[in-house]
This record gives structure tokens, C-alpha cells and sequence, in this order.
């Protein structure tokens, strides 16, 4: 699996550019399998028709259609599907980290939040739509826009997101990277039940395959594979003690199939899921 460079890989769809700027009208007929997408630049992306899954270090989430998403620069996991018969369709915006220090600076923001998130998730109010149509209208009628008024349409929607999001936004845009060895962390027990490879946990974490597993067992003293299996195993012991059963569990944990899942917790603890159910009664 290839990477996907952001905002590079759209250079082929409708958008307008100006300078490091960039709004994309982003159309494209399903893609369920999982895209790894690496994110040069801020983005903020607005789904217009369908649904897009993405897969954060340290936190995922599905953004519906009338639903828009705040994404850092980074790594992420990424398929996007139409729910209908017509194309994925979304509207994208591009901006880089001088825009947002700028931002930050001129109407003096701040944030002294403990905690950055991944992203920041939010519904299109009117204004947002209004918003919305007139990148649009932009877009397809191939205006020249100054850099000026790029800028000037990126700050507006920051804006806008401040007041229903200040301390999220303020503190994702001027987040500090975690360190390599907090962001392992963070994606492997952030992702345990999302049913990724160790490929993609790799790319979310910014490393090779064989550094991963290195830098893997040097953090948790046990190969991924097996820490991930022995995980998903123990949270399946303490949800059947406390009356869920298999059938309901498997899937939420990753299980391709019950089989699969009755096989692996029985050669783990000796007995099957529901011998286990019956004896914790």
C-alpha cells in the first residue's frame, strides 16, 4: 500500500490555488478498502455526499454527510464511500502552519488545555453552508484568487469554528508533536479494537514496519501481534463476566468471525467463551 500525500494527490480534481492555499471540490467513486494518507498540511474538509472513516494516532472517527473535520498535519488512515448513487463529494481546505501561527498571533490565542485532539469533528450550521456553496460557486468558476482573500476565507472559518470550538481548535492548532516514544503508545492502545494491520498501526506511528516492531518491544517487552491478541482477550474476559456475550462481543473486538474468536480465547484461558460465561455466574 502506497502513501497518499496531502494536498499533493488532489492536484487532479476542480480547486482554485493560492500560494501554499488550496480549496478542493473532491469527488471519487468509492474507496472502502483502508488509503494511508499522509496530511503536509493543515486541513479542514467538509463531506458534501457519502462518509469518510479516518484513523488517527491517538483517536478515530466516521464524518457523515452535513459534517466537517479539523485535521492536523500528520499520518492518518483514511476510505471514503458514497451511501447512494452518486459520488463521494466533499470540499477541502488546505492552509499551512504559517497560516495558522499568524492566525494565532494576530488575534492572540492561547490554550493552556492538557490534551490535544486528533481532530476536531463538527456539524455545517447555515452559516457553514453558505460558506460551503460559495467555495463552490469559486471552485467551478475557475476564479484567480489573491492570496490576500485566500488567506482572508481560511481565517473566516477559523473564526467561525472558534466560537463553538475555542479551546479544541486552539489547542490542536497549536499543538507540539508528541514524542516518538508517547505516540507509539498512543496509537497502539488508541487502535486495539480497530482490526488494523501492523502495517498501518506503523504508518500512524511515522515508522517503518521493522522499526515499529523494534521500538515495540523495547517499550512493552512482548512482540505487537501477540500484545494486541492477549489485549483484545482480556477485555473479552471481563465483558463475558459482566453478561455480554460472544456472539455481540467478537465483532467490537476485531474478530473476523466467532470462530476465530471462541479458538483464540479458549487456547488463552483454557475454556471457551461460554464455558467462561457459565463458570463466572
Amino acid at each position: 500500500m502506497t502513501n497518499i500525500y496531502i494536498p499533493e494527490a488532489t492536484e487532479n480534481q476542480s480547486r482554485i490555488t493560492a500560494g501554499n492555499i488550496s480549496f478542493v471540490h473532491y469527488q471519487e467513486r468509492d474507496s472502502l478498502q483502508n488509503s494511508r494518507v499522509v496530511f503536509n498540511c493543515y486541513a479542514i474538509s467538509f463531506v458534501i455526499n457519502g462518509e469518510k472513516a479516518i484513523y488517527r494516532p491517538s483517536d478515530n472517527t466516521i464524518v457523515a454527510t452535513g459534517e466537517g473535520i479539523v485535521i492536523p498535519q500528520g499520518n492518518s488512515i483514511m476510505a471514503e464511500h458514497t451511501l447512494n448513487e452518486h459520488q463521494y463529494s466533499s470540499i477541502l481546505v488546505f492552509f499551512p502552519a504559517s497560516v495558522v501561527v499568524a492566525f494565532l498571533n494576530k488575534h492572540q490565542l492561547n490554550s493552556k488545555a492538557s490534551a490535544t485532539p486528533d481532530y476536531i469533528k463538527f456539524r455545517q450550521t447555515n452559516y457553514l453552508a453558505s460558506y460551503i456553496k460559495s467555495l463552490q460557486a469559486l471552485i467551478h468558476e475557475g476564479q484567480n484568487l489573491p492570496y490576500e482573500l485566500a488567506v482572508n476565507k481560511v481565517e473566516e472559518l477559523l473564526l467561525v469554528l472558534l466560537q463553538s470550538h475555542r479551546s479544541q481548535l486552539i489547542a490542536l492548532l497549536q499543538s507540539n508533536a508528541p514524542s516518538p516514544a508517547q505516540l507509539l503508545k498512543n496509537v497502539v492502545e488508541n487502535n486495539l479494537f480497530n482490526n488494523l494491520t501492523l502495517g498501518e498501526l506503523a504508518f500512524l506511528a511515522h515508522k517503518s514496519l521493522a522499526s515499529f516492531k523494534r521500538d515495540f518491544e523495547k517499550a512493552y517487552q512482548i512482540a505487537p501481534g501477540r500484545y494486541i491478541r492477549e489485549r483484545k482477550l482480556e477485555v473479552a474476559r471481563q465483558e463475558l463476566s459482566q453478561g455480554k456475550n460472544a456472539t455481540s462481543l467478537y465483532f467490537d473486538l476485531g474478530y473476523d468471525n466467532l470462530s476465530n474468536f471462541s479458538s483464540a480465547f479458549k487456547k488463552k484461558f483454557g475454556v471457551s467463551p461460554k464455558q467462561y460465561q457459565l463458570s463466572a455466574q
